[in-house]
Order: structure tokens, then sequence, then C-alpha cells
């Protein structure tokens, strides 16, 4: 390009206007292509960071930092807010318009669960991750119990639990357990709850898949893993109820259970094997065998949440408005309620079982009523399942080593 020395004296303010012009043309063009709403991602990386009083897993979500908008961080609770009084620990959302975002809430247990943690609750659809207490149901509610042995200060008084819920937009459910976790390791550490920070999981498993001994999925040949109607069949620690030869049950039973590898709960279901085309296997099960049970446990104040989940439904032991033994329902159950002493605190365990009503609980009929016979062997099938459940060398009782065991009486779950 020739310099303004050498352009003759008349040509020499055109030119330069022409330059001027130029390289104000190239700044337009430089100002009319740039996004305006570009240019964000350092700023909302640094805002992750921060965000929820610091305790997200940054490594697993920076890749998700858009650069095209703001991120907004909308977060209250005790551990932002000293001295102001909150039912939260935490509760935090962080927001990339258009983008996604994530929510975390952290709360003591001494609080109520925003969901429901029995039996049937703890057997339905979902994904777990080993070694995690806590789930993902089909609802896509995420959520996990830490524990914490010093005691963290609620509103109300200590809690030697807490539970994390998260939701991670359009991530897979690993990251959301990831950063549930994380978050609960974070306060545990400074609350001084006395634990090692839990290992970050590095898998989730489908309840729905059918599984090993080790907890993996079992392939069906095809590249596939075999799915199946029950969740968690095939889980180890429910094995010694369809033992051949020892089960405290009769007859030959689909045994399943939760995946969670956890000191805080467990639970084990079975239903009487089925032919392929659904119908009862041979031998059948006679009027009032047992065709259903579950088992379950709960520790600490999860425990305490359990049995109030069961006694605000009636189904807990000492409820004097039992109806009499008339069974009008082919679902009525027969429980029997246990607290023990085990590794993690103070436990209460339920295990129920469902007898054969087919031919009997006719509504229209007037439904059957039970002779008095027929009520003990009964409770004799619901305790021995409880002694089998309780003492079984590879279950979950024995695992934890439970012990100094108080039988706290049956629930008639019949109406």
């Amino acid at each position: 390009m020739p310099t303004l020395s050498r352009i003759p004296p008349r040509l020499r303010l055109p030119l330069a206007g022409a330059l001027a012009l130029t390289v104000a043309a190239a700044v337009g063009v430089t100002l009319l292509t740039r996004d305006d709403d570009g240019g964000h991602r350092a700023a909302n990386a640094a805002q992750l960071k921060r965000a929820c009083d610091g305790l997200l897993p940054y490594a697993d979500l920076r890749d998700r930092v858009p650069d095209d908008v703001r991120g907004e961080v909308d977060e209250y609770g005790t551990l932002l807010d000293p001295g102001q009084e909150s039912r939260s620990l935490l509760n935090c959302t962080l927001d990339w318009k258009d983008r996604g975002g994530l929510h975390v809430e952290a709360t003591t247990l001494v609080n109520r669960l925003p969901f429901e943690v029995k039996t049937e609750d703890l057997l339905t659809p979902g994904h777990e991750a080993p070694g995690v207490t806590g789930r993902m149901a089909d609802d896509k509610r995420l959520w996990i119990v830490a524990e914490c042995p010093n005691g963290i200060t609620g509103r109300a008084r200590k809690s030697t639990q807490l539970y994390v819920s998260a939701g991670v937009d359009k991530a897979s459910t690993l990251t959301g357990f990831r950063v549930a976790v994380a978050v609960a390791n974070g306060i545990a550490s400074r609350a001084h709850c006395g634990t090692a920070p839990a290992a970050l999981p590095t898998r989730v498993l489908d309840t729905y898949e059918e599984h090993d001994a080790a907890g993996g999925p079992v392939d069906s040949g095809d590249y596939d893993d075999i799915r199946v109607d029950e969740p968690g069949r095939g889980v180890r620690k429910c094995a010694w109820s369809a033992a051949k030869g020892s089960a405290p049950l009769p007859g030959t039973w689909t045994v399943t259970g939760d995946l969670q590898d956890s000191r805080l709960l467990s639970v084990c279901g079975g239903e009487r094997r089925t032919d392929p085309g659904g119908g009862l296997a041979d031998p059948q099960p006679a009027d009032l065998e047992p065709l259903a049970f579950d088992t379950a446990s709960w520790t600490g104040e999860l425990g305490a949440e359990a049995y109030r989940d069961y006694r605000e439904e009636g189904r807990s032991p000492g409820f004097d408005d039992r109806s009499d033994n008339t069974l009008t329902e082919q679902d009525a159950a027969l429980a029997l309620w246990a607290r023990s002493e085990c590794a993690a605190g103070t436990t209460y365990h339920r295990v129920s079982i469902r007898p054969n009503l087919a031919h009997l609980a006719d509504p229209e009929l007037g439904g059957h009523t039970l002779t008095r016979a027929e009520r003990a062997g009964l409770s004799r099938a619901v305790s021995r399942l409880m002694t089998g459940y309780l003492t079984a060398p590879d279950g979950w009782p024995k695992a934890q080593h439970c012990h100094d065991t108080k039988l706290l009486g049956e629930v008639e779950e019949w109406r």
C-alpha cells in the first residue's frame, strides 16, 4: 500500500479519507456481524464456581457453560444467610436462559421429605447409583441422603442425616447424581460431620434391567441388556428369600430389590414365579399361602420418616381402629415391624406377606372372614419371614450388624 508521503498533495486528503472510511467500514462490519449476546463464557464460568455456595462440581459442569447468554443465580438458605431463619440449608437455581440450568436443594431430615420412602416407593422403576443412598424415579426427581454423625444444625434441632435433591437440564442421570453427592460432601465438610467425602459415582443402574451378583447388567447376547418386569432382579442381598431348602416361605419365587448398596436403607420384594403364559406356576399356591412378600429397613431419621409415612396411612403398629378379619380385597397384606440398633444407628424393619386370595376375597360374596387358625397361620408366616430376614448371612441386617432387635407388632393391612 502506498504511504501518504509518496502521494501527490492534491490526492492526499481524499485518499486519507478513503482509508479512514475503509477502516471505519471494517470496524462497522465487525460490530454488525458480532453476536451481541456473545462473550459471556468467562463470566458464566466464574459464576458457576461461585454459585450454590461454591459446592457444585465444576469439572462436571464447565462444558455446559454457554457463551451467548448470561447466567442468572437465585439462591438462599442457612449456608448463605447466617443468622436468618430458613428451613433449607441450600436452595439454589442457576439458569442459562434457553440453554438449560440446574436446581439443587439441601435440608436436614428434621424437616419432612418431599417424597415418600415406603417399600412400594422404593421398588418403582428408576435409576440408582451403587454406594449412594437415593434414587431417581420415573418422575425424574433425583434425591440422595447423606450421613452426618456429629450432627448438623437445622432450624429446630440437630440432625444426623441430610437430603439433597438435584436436577440438571439436558444432562445424564449420572451427572445429576454427581452434583447431588458433591453438594452433600461440601455441606458435610463445612458442618464437620465426621465423615469422609463420598466418592462421586461413576455409573448409574437402571432398576428394570436384570443384574448379576456384582450389580452389573446381564447382557442378552445381542448387545442389549435384559429388561425385566421387576426392579433389581437377581440382587444378591435378597437371594436368601428364594434359596432352595432354606427359604422362609413355600414355593418358587422371583426376587427383586434395590441397587443402592446403602448403609441407610434396603428393600427386597418377591412374587411366586409365573409361567410364560402368565399363570401361576405348579404347584399353585393354596388359598391363603403367601403369594408376594417384601422386606425393608430404614436407619436414623430416614427410619423415622418412613415410619411416619406408614403411620399416617394407618399402617403402623398400635392402631385401635382396625377392621375385623374379613378380607374383601385381593391385595390385603399382613405386616410385622421391628426395631434394631445397626451400624448407622437405630433402624426400623418392616416385612409383609400378601396371601393368595384369588378364590376367597370376592366383595360380592362378602369377602372371606379368617378363622382363628387361618389368622394364626398368617402370623406364623410373617414371623418366619422376619426371622429369615434378620438372620440371613448375605442379607442387609447381618451386613449392617443389626442387634438388640425388638418386635413392635403386626399390622393387618386390609380394610
